[in-house]
C-alpha cells in the first residue's frame, strides 16, 4: 500500500536511505519527516507492505526562473533490495505522478548518478528520457 509517511516509518526510511548510499541516523530522520509533514511544497510517500515500510519516494515542488514549468523534483526513491523487480518502484513513481497532476504539475525531473546504470534503464521503461549530462558539485560550509 502506498501512503503519506509518517514519523514511526523513520527506521525503516534511514535503512532505506543506506541503500541509497546515505548513512543516517533514525534520530535525524524522525526530525526531517517532521520538517517534511508541515512542507505543503514537499510529497514524500512510502510502499508498505503490510509489515514493514520497503520503498520510498521524495519529491518537492521545483520552481526555477527559467522554466515556463512547475516541476516535482525527485530527491529519493528507493526500494529495499530484496524486494527490487515487484514493480514497487513503479508503483511509488505512479502514484507521484497522480500527486503531480492533482497539483496541476505537469512535469517531473529527477537525477540519477551515472554509475546506477539499472536504475536508469528502470527510469527509461517508465517513459523518462535523459536529457541532460552533468556533474554535481557540493561544499558543505
Amino acid at each position: 500500500m502506498i501512503r503519506k509517511v509518517k514519523i514511526a516509518d523513520a527506521q525503516a526510511i534511514a535503512h532505506l536511505s543506506e541503500v541509497l548510499g546515505y548513512l543516517v541516523s533514525q534520530a535525524v530522520v524522525e526530525r526531517n519527516i517532521a520538517r517534511v509533514l508541515e512542507n505543503p511544497q514537499h510529497e514524500f510517500l512510502v510502499f508498505d507492505n503490510g509489515q514493514q515500510v520497503v520503498g520510498f519516494i521524495e519529491a518537492e515542488t521545483y520552481e526555477a526562473v527559467y522554466s515556463e514549468e512547475v516541476m516535482f523534483n525527485v530527491l529519493g526513491l528507493v526500494v529495499d533490495e530484496t524486494m527490487q523487480g515487484q514493480g514497487i518502484g513503479a508503483q511509488l513513481l505512479t502514484a507521484l505522478e497522480e500527486k503531480a497532476k492533482e497539483r496541476k504539475i505537469r512535469a517531473i525531473r529527477l537525477n540519477s548518478g551515472s554509475q546506477r546504470q539499472g536504475a536508469h534503464l528502470f527510469y527509461e521503461h517508465q517513459g523518462y528520457e535523459s536529457n541532460h549530462s552533468q556533474k554535481r558539485f557540493l561544499k558543505f560550509l
